[in-house]
């Protein structure tokens, strides 16, 4: 992981009242861990090495970043009730190449509407904030850009009636329609901001000048927010349902190796119908859902584990070779080389 700070943090912390930060990551499970308080955790979905970065600023408690992932991820995160977050893409690239995405049950990204066309995802953003926590499937090769704010603080800025609205938005995380003129106007604030801090960092450290960026983050949002309209429900809730089953029963007991047969059994439900189901929600195989799902589990159980091989015992991968052969596939390194950059200095861990 490479750490560059644009701007020195006025307070000891990066979290502090105000600082600019980049990072650069090679590893995902470092990546899910940057936004602070957000307690997330990737899962890394396609093939081969990852490459990851985070732009940051914090404005006195306004949080403003943008971040870029390169391989298909699912990722779950749940934030503090005291702050509201919500996310637009800069870059959503086509499904065909880079697998769907899809935010809290919901695909719409790309069914634009009005004369939003060549913006990405335009018509469409998202709210990272409520109660459960949010789950987001997202394609290779995203750029999300994110606000983050106190909740409280916010509302005070609005009508009564405006604060009923973002009351009734921040509750559960979900994907929102809202006009195009916000949602352009604020992509380019956060594209805006990030090039003049990039430039000239220094900008930061004016308390006037935060002042500023700060109130027109905060604007920019309001707008955004009060003029959303929920999404009307997806269409197809049966196989979006039988997903949702299907992940319970491999998340009720993450280290026992489910296959594709035992959920079918669980399920009541032919293998075509589970297969067809997956494909339509999360555009890949269950077979290949289980096997990413059990690949992330070795690769984070490799942070603790004294041999690569109870590692991947642990998560029921029983022939070496064949683990170690997917989990190059899927990261583009060996498991023992995971081993060795998670402890170095330790004796290698053969198998």
């Amino acid at each position: 992981m490479t750490l560059t700070a644009l701007s020195a943090p006025i307070a000891s912390s990066p979290h502090g009242p105000c600082a600019v930060l980049h990072v650069d990551t090679r590893d995902v499970d470092e990546q899910a861990a940057l936004l602070t308080d957000w307690h997330q955790d990737y899962a890394q979905l396609s093939a081969g090495g990852f490459a990851g970065r985070i732009d940051e600023a914090w404005l006195d408690g306004v949080h403003l970043f943008v971040e870029a992932t390169s391989q298909r991820l699912h990722q779950r995160g749940e934030l503090r009730a005291d702050r509201l977050a919500l996310g637009l893409p800069l870059a959503l690239p086509e499904v065909v190449q880079a697998g769907p995405a899809r935010f809290c049950g919901r695909s719409d990204w790309q069914s634009c509407d009005g004369d939003g066309a060549g913006e990405p995802g335009a018509g469409h953003f998202c709210t990272f904030s409520g109660r459960g926590g949010f789950e987001f499937f997202t394609p290779a090769g995203l750029v999300m850009a994110g606000m983050e704010f106190d909740r409280a603080e916010l509302a005070r800025l609005a009508t009564p009636e405006e604060q009923a609205l973002i009351e009734r938005i921040g509750q559960v995380a979900t994907l929102h329609r809202a006009p195009h003129g916000a949602l352009a106007t604020l992509r380019d604030f956060v594209r805006g901001a990030f090039e003049m801090l990039a430039a000239q960092p220094q900008l930061l450290r004016n308390p006037a000048m935060r002042s500023m960026l700060r109130q027109a983050a905060q604007s920019n949002a309001l707008e955004l927010l009060v003029g959303a309209a929920a999404l009307p429900p997806d269409a197809g809730q049966r196989p979006r349902a039988l997903v949702e089953q299907a992940r319970a029963i491999v998340d009720r007991d993450p280290e026992m190796p489910v296959t594709v047969a035992m959920l079918c059994a669980e399920l009541q439900t032919s293998r075509r119908t589970l297969q067809a189901a997956f494909q339509q929600v999360l555009g890949l195989a269950p077979a290949a859902y289980l096997r990413a799902t059990r690949l992330a589990g070795a690769r984070r159980a490799l942070r603790e584990a004294p041999s690569v091989t109870e590692a991947a015992a642990q998560w029921g991968f029983w022939h070496f070779g064949h683990f170690a052969q997917d989990y190059r596939r899927m990261y583009g390194e060996l498991p023992s080389q995971t081993w060795r950059r998670l402890h170095p200095g330790v004796a290698g861990p053969g198998h």
